[in-house]
């Protein structure tokens, strides 16, 4: 019977074999260093790993501005006389006439307002405005914030992922609204 028992500690005595994981009788597991090679290979994945995430950063700010400045580029009007080839002579910006005015006249585009800060009341007028969401990448997530201008109003703060749709309500109130990652906003009809 005294096989199948382990034997039994005096009480309040500590243990007075080794104590590790594998229990009486085994040896202790090894204590295993680092090698100097581990040691650089982490530090060297460390430092990459960095410099590769700040550079997806100044990546994505770079291209924020980018697709901001295409939305305000003017637009030039090229044209060739039909009796000339198009290599014979280089290309002029068109004079728009009077007559040429009347014939096409653009058709009104709802305006939009993308991400960026807009004084309310002054670039954009006071209404109430929806947009569909976050834009699709990376970091989907539309903040639409308020600056109000006064002491009385409290500031106002949107936040949407992709797919989901903001309203918000401008007042002149409001000072400076500032939209980051979001679809163009667009009047409310």
């Amino acid at each position: 019977m005294t096989d199948r028992y382990p034997p039994q500690q005096p009480y309040g005595q500590p243990y007075q074999g080794q104590a590790f994981a594998g229990g009486p009788g085994y040896p202790p597991p090894p204590k295993k260093k680092m090698s100097g090679g581990a040691i650089v290979a982490i530090v060297l994945g460390s430092v990459f790993g960095g410099l590769f995430i700040l550079l997806v950063i100044i990546g994505l700010a770079v291209d924020d501005d980018s697709t901001q400045a295409e939305g305000k580029s003017p637009i030039l009007e090229v044209t060739a006389p039909a009796d000339e080839s198009a290599t014979a002579a280089p290309a002029k910006p068109a004079e728009k006439t009077p007559e040429k005015a009347a014939e096409k006249p653009e058709p009104k585009k709802d305006p939009e307002y993308s991400s960026g800060d807009w004084v309310v009341g002054e670039d954009i007028p006071a209404g109430t405005y929806t947009s569909a969401g976050a834009e699709k990448g990376i970091f989907e997530l539309c903040t639409i914030t308020t600056d109000p201008s006064g002491d009385t109003t409290m500031p106002k703060i949107k936040t949407a992922n992709a797919d989901e749709r903001v309203i918000i309500t401008l007042a002149e109130e409001d000072g400076v609204v500032s939209i980051s990652g979001c679809e163009p906003l667009k009047p409310r009809e």
